[in-house]
């Protein structure tokens, strides 16, 4: 019994490959459409997942157990952005900054840092100038909390930051702007006409989160004070304050409340003058517009793959008026409607897969070219490859379904006078 069904299966599908050879130009046109909506769909979905695992991956580098203290509420939500409510807070100052060193408790915060910048400041070195690099005035504690890894040189210490020495790390980016090919540290800077000593190059980020960083310039909050009035409103300060992994971030935001509540000596019926922004805000912000880029992607790469799918089945119509002939002698001999209805729907299905395995090529191809081009991760997994697969073959067996049904049922007497 089995041995006759694969008989069967094998002289169906000998028959099909026979008529897909024969007619070459046809098959091409049938599959590009099906490679078009492969495509479509694959790489928007790639670079939409692409874009999503890197942000995340970045968000993560700093921690989702961190609070920032803020004058500003990052603008996240369908609520109202009440500026004007904002507009008379006051900045996230050093006293703020200094008194919250001395009241929390280590049990629930880990570290806490202080980090304000300012942009627009000349940057010179010799003849070579920039605008473009936003200085960072930091405590110690700021780049432990990043992450941020040093490619050369060194950290500047806690004496160094309270004495307020002239010294300067640089981002990757401003490092290579203004000491191409070779290695800055140890050489003068002048910030703002300020002879400033660099001492280290942080390691390039090169992320989309980070390329503020890789073009940042940082130096001890004491010696920012001579680029920028500290938390008067030029430019922008924060407190950062990291929680502990296994502990909950409501915790940690509870005991921030807390302590900022009594630093700024509001009444329990006041309210907060001040704004608690979190990573979680951020992550569950992006969450949400990844799906909507995912359903807009699959909506779009959709309606490419149904354009395929009509070329298939029109050529699928076309096949079975041509061979309706054939069609009947294949009757007249003894074959079965099962017999010619796999035929056609065989063919249909392995045109479809072609243009879909050109398809995942093809966005793959891309996918190595913008990640060389552009220096971003591309995560062309598994899924996409078997995602595109699955959708070609269930184009090709809605596109050659009724076709193949048509062909079963023709009556082979008027097939052959045909």
């Amino acid at each position: 019994m089995l041995g006759r069904f694969l008989f069967f299966i094998s002289n169906a599908f000998g028959l099909s490959n026979t008529f897909l050879k024969g007619n070459r130009l046809r098959s091409i046109l049938s599959v590009m459409g099906i490679a078009i909506g492969i495509f479509c769909i694959v790489a928007v979905l790639t670079f939409a997942g692409s874009m999503e695992k890197n942000v995340k991956k970045n968000l993560e580098t700093l921690g989702l157990n961190v609070i920032f203290i803020e004058k500003w509420p990052w603008g996240f939500g369908s609520g109202e952005y009440k500026w004007w409510d904002y507009l008379s807070r006051p900045e996230a100052g050093m006293n703020d900054y200094k008194l919250f060193k001395q009241r929390y408790s280590d049990l629930v915060i880990k570290e806490v840092a202080y980090q304000c910048s300012v942009s627009g400041i000349t940057v010179k070195r010799n003849n070579q100038s920039t605008t473009k690099a936003k200085i960072f005035g930091i405590t110690e504690g700021y780049v432990r909390m990043n992450g941020f890894v040093l490619q050369e040189g060194r950290m500047f210490t806690l004496q160094e930051e309270n004495s307020g020495r002239n010294l300067v790390i640089m981002g990757a980016k401003v490092a290579e702007e203004l000491f191409p090919g070779e290695s800055p540290v140890g050489k003068i800077l002048k910030i703002k006409g300020m002879k400033s000593v660099i001492i280290g190059v942080f390691e390039m980020q090169g992320s989309m989160m980070n390329q503020q960083a890789d073009a940042g310039l940082y130096v001890p909050i004491t010696y920012m004070r001579n680029f920028s009035s500290i938390g008067n409103g030029m430019g922008s300060s924060r407190i950062v304050v990291q929680g502990y992994p296994e502990r909950g971030i409501e915790e940690l935001e509870a005991e921030v409340t807390k302590i900022m509540r009594s630093i700024r000596m509001l009444k329990p019926s006041e309210k907060n003058n001040f704004a608690l922004n979190k990573m979680t805000m951020f992550s569950n912000q992006l969450d949400s517009t990844f799906v909507t880029i995912d359903i807009v992607s699959w909506v779009l790469g959709l309606f490419s793959l149904i354009v395929g799918m009509f070329g298939i089945a029109n050529i699928m119509f076309v096949s079975v008026k041509e061979r309706t002939p054939i069609i009947g002698v294949q009757k007249a001999l003894g074959a079965k409607n099962s017999f010619i209805l796999i035929q056609f729907l065989y063919e249909s299905i392995v045109l479809s897969i072609i243009g879909g395995a050109i398809g995942i090529l093809l966005a793959w191809l891309v996918s190595i070219s913008v990640a060389g081009n552009l220096d971003f991760p591309i995560h062309f997994d598994a899924n996409s490859f078997l995602t595109g697969i699955s959708l070609s073959m269930f184009t090709g067996i809605i596109a050659g379904l009724l076709p193949a049904i048509r062909a079963s049922k023709l009556d082979p007497v008027e097939a052959i006078r045909s």
